[in-house]
């Protein structure tokens, strides 16, 4: 369950889920990871917070170093909602702050949609609110297909990609990421997450977001087109008690691209919720 950084880390899991908990006293604060990715795509966030945050984050179910599913049709939110609640109560903690990136700010979204008394609030980061055409493209595509394996750790390290792809983090910065996102089975290399978990039936957010009563804060990245700017109006004029803010300078990946500006945001939004 435990993951604590340099000089000293351990780790293990609660359940099936993996969390890393950098510790520390301030607000309790669970991250949330996008599809495909992982813990490490806060790395950069996260540091920043010393003292102002006891943040942890969690890999759900599918990825990173958490447990896998049975097929495509588990991958659910139901089932990663279960897999925050399951973090919550490994961490000990009543109410806490909930920040998703892409994928995972949909699952914080709708976390807080079923458990809001157990959040001061929740920031969703730069996500779709609605599915596209070729969301439902990639959903056929993957469906049946086999786990990709390489031959060897550089092979796959030359196929590692962000979707979509406009990024500020140097390529040293994405070969590091994309080290943390790859393991070595019996078969070959392949990714720390379930080729199946892409099969996650993406639908419209519309109807939910009038029903979140905890405190909200939607970042979108300046430059992303994931999350237009009108996309993320509409999104804050359909919540009770949501603003909005656009980071300058960031594409989809604003932990990635403008890891200060966004945990500078976090931070000064969060000191004003209540305990």
């Amino acid at each position: 369950m435990i993951f604590t950084p340099a000089p000293s880390s351990n780790s293990r899991k609660a359940g099936p889920v993996h969390l890393r908990d950098w510790g520390g006293p301030g607000i309790p604060l669970l991250l949330t990871h996008g599809m495909a990715a992982h813990t490490h795509w806060w790395d950069p966030v996260v540091p920043r917070w010393k003292g102002v945050f006891h943040a942890a984050a969690l890999d759900f179910r599918g990825h990173g170093d958490s447990e896998w599913l049975g097929n495509d049709e588990a991958y659910v939110a139901s089932h990663w909602v279960e897999d925050i609640e399951t973090a919550r109560e490994a961490m000990g903690w009543k109410r806490f702050v909930l920040v998703g990136h892409s994928m995972g700010a949909r699952i914080a979204l709708e976390y807080a949609r079923r458990h809001g008394d157990r959040l001061r609030g929740v920031c969703a980061i730069d996500f779709l609110a609605e599915p596209h055409e070729s969301s439902g493209r990639r959903r056929e595509k993957v469906r049946g297909r086999a786990q990709p394996v390489y031959a060897d750790e550089e092979t796959m390290l030359g196929k590692f990609r962000l979707q979509p792809p406009g990024t500020l983090l140097d390529e040293a910065g994405l070969r590091e990421l994309g080290r943390h996102g790859v393991r070595k089975t019996p078969e070959g290399w392949t990714w720390k997450f379930d080729w199946r978990s892409f099969t996650f039936p993406y639908g419209p957010v519309w109807a939910q977001l009038p029903l979140i009563e905890p405190a909200a804060l939607i970042v979108r990245g300046d430059l992303s087109a994931l999350m237009p700017r009108e996309v993320m109006d509409k999104v804050v004029a359909a919540m009770p008690r949501a603003r909005g803010l656009a980071i300058p300078g960031a594409f989809h990946h604003v932990p990635l691209d403008k890891p200060a500006e966004l945990a500078a945001a976090i931070a000064a939004w969060a000191a004003e919720l209540p305990a």
